[in-house]
Formats: C-alpha cells, structure tokens, sequence
C-alpha cells in the first residue's frame, strides 16, 4: 500500500535551507503496528520520525493520534515532532491556526505563530541530581569549575533530562562529553544518558547542546524542543515569568537552530520556532516490484 511523508525542518532559521532539526512525518499510518513504525524511522534514520495514527473530522480536524519513534524506540513525547506535525496535520485540515495532538505522553495543544508552531507543556517535575560537580565536569570532558554550582537538577516536563548550566559560553563550547562517564554519572533508568548543557549569551538568550550516548557513542542533537521545554521549567522554579528567551543550539553540528522559548505569569513553560516543508513523497509498503 502506498505510505505518504512529508519532511520538514523544525526549529529553521529564514533564509538558512539546511538549519534546525530534520523530521519525516506520516501523515496517514493507522493501520501501522509497532514494529512497522519502528522499522520505518530505521529507514529514515531521522532523530524521530511521526506517524498520524488517526486525524479528526469536522469540528474535530484539528486533532491527531500521534506516535513518535526514533530509529531505536518509541518517545512518549518529543518537541520538534510535535511542531512538525502540528504543521502537517494543519494544512491537511484546511489550515488550521490550532491543532491538538494525542501522544503517550498526553494532549499536547498547538498553536500557529509567525512562520512556526507553538507547544505548551505540562507542568515540569525536578529532582535532584546525585552526581558529584566534579563527576558532572568529568563526563561533559570540562574542568570542575566550568559547571555552575547548584544549578544542575533532572527535569521532566514530558523527556526527563539532565539540564546542567555552564558558567559561559567558551565552556558550553569546550565540552567533549565521555561516553563511558555519561553512563555512570548521567543516566536515568531505563533511558540512556540524556544531558541538556547549556549558557546564558545574554539577558534573555541561550546557547545549548543536547549529549545522548547509543553504546559508548556520543551524539549530538541539532535542535531539542523537550530539552528546551525543561530548561523553561528549571526557569520557571528559579522564579522566572513573564520572559522570552531565544535559544541557540546545533552549530556544533552544522545544524544551526533558533528554538522560542516563552515563561508566561504564571509560569506555564511554551517553545515555539519556525517549521518549513522540503520535500514529500510516497513509500511503496509491500510492493513485489524490483
């Protein structure tokens, strides 16, 4: 049967074709099992890969069943396919400025901004991190007094994650994490190391990077809305409201990013950017041809 795509790139700067996060959207895959969705985003090899499992109808089109999957497991939640196939979803309803879509991790409500889409997340979960500062500098290849004292915790407004603050940029820059370090000081069961470093540029602006181990292998995420998301909460318990942040992230890569990060009163984290199509096609399930 024939499996529609589309690919898009999320959290893009304008003008910049080969910036923010790749992402492969299926936009019509109901009848896709586990092991089918799993076995596609292997064929992509994407970060993630989405697939609409159901679209609503009428007054309900703008909500979507939605699952994610990396090239090695399911994500109950992830930032930049959330944009993405809000972007997807919303043009195959007509053109919608909101959608709502239903993944394991909850409803997520999205709405349309300038050029991009907009989550809103749930309220974040901190606990502490029991790794030492030293054994934190250790395993992102820093020296001890590059990593901001007291400001590392685990954070979970959907992907828990190890946001760790560096004290400037030149030391976010200067990290050459260390696989095997990373499993010991780094990891929350059952999931591989995941660790968000981050540093302040200015006031109101960030740069980032997103460490995550396969094996005793270090990569490197190009643009990460979950982690952006945590890094609203983190915010959020250190008081923060009522601000924008810009955040920077991929350039270490060659993917350079530009993620909207946004505390309102009352605390409620958003993260939002730019989404552009580049090409869709159509894959052939089942064919016999050569």
């Amino acid at each position: 049967m024939p499996l529609p795509f589309q690919l898009l790139n999320v959290f893009s700067i304008a003008g910049e074709p080969f910036s923010g996060n790749p992402l492969c959207v299926f936009p019509d895959a109901p009848g896709l099992g586990d092991a089918d969705m799993l076995a596609w985003a292997r064929q992509f090899n994407l970060s993630e890969s989405t697939f609409v499992q159901r679209r609503g109808e009428g007054d309900q089109r703008g909500e979507a069943d939605v699952r994610i999957f990396t090239p090695g497991h399911e994500m109950p939640f992830a930032g930049h396919p959330t944009l993405g196939t809000a972007e997807v979803v919303a043009t195959l309803a007509g053109g919608l400025d909101t959608v709502h879509l239903t993944m394991p991790a909850g409803r997520i409500p999205v709405v349309r901004i300038d050029g991009g889409w907009r989550l809103s997340t749930q309220p974040a979960r901190l606990r502490e991190v029991t790794s030492s500062l030293r054994e934190l500098a250790q395993a992102l290849g820093v020296v001890e007094a590059q990593v901001a004292h007291g400001d590392a915790a685990w954070v979970d407004a959907g992907v828990e994650q190890l946001v760790v603050r560096l004290e400037d940029v030149e030391a976010l820059r200067a990290c050459d994490p260390v696989g095997h370090l990373m499993h010991e000081h780094m990891t929350s069961p059952p999931r591989a190391p995941h660790v968000y470093a981050w540093a302040w540029t200015g006031p109101t602006t960030v740069e980032a990077r997103l460490f995550y181990t396969q094996g005793q292998a270090v990569l490197e995420d190009p643009a990460t809305g979950s982690a952006c998301a945590n890094l609203g909460g983190w915010l959020a318990s250190r008081g923060a409201s009522d601000v924008s942040v810009v955040v920077s992230q991929g350039s270490a890569v060659g993917r350079p990013s530009r993620l909207l990060l946004d505390i309102d009163a009352a605390g409620g984290v958003h993260v939002g950017g730019r989404v552009d199509l580049v090409g869709s096609g159509t894959c052939s399930v089942g064919s016999e041809e050569a």
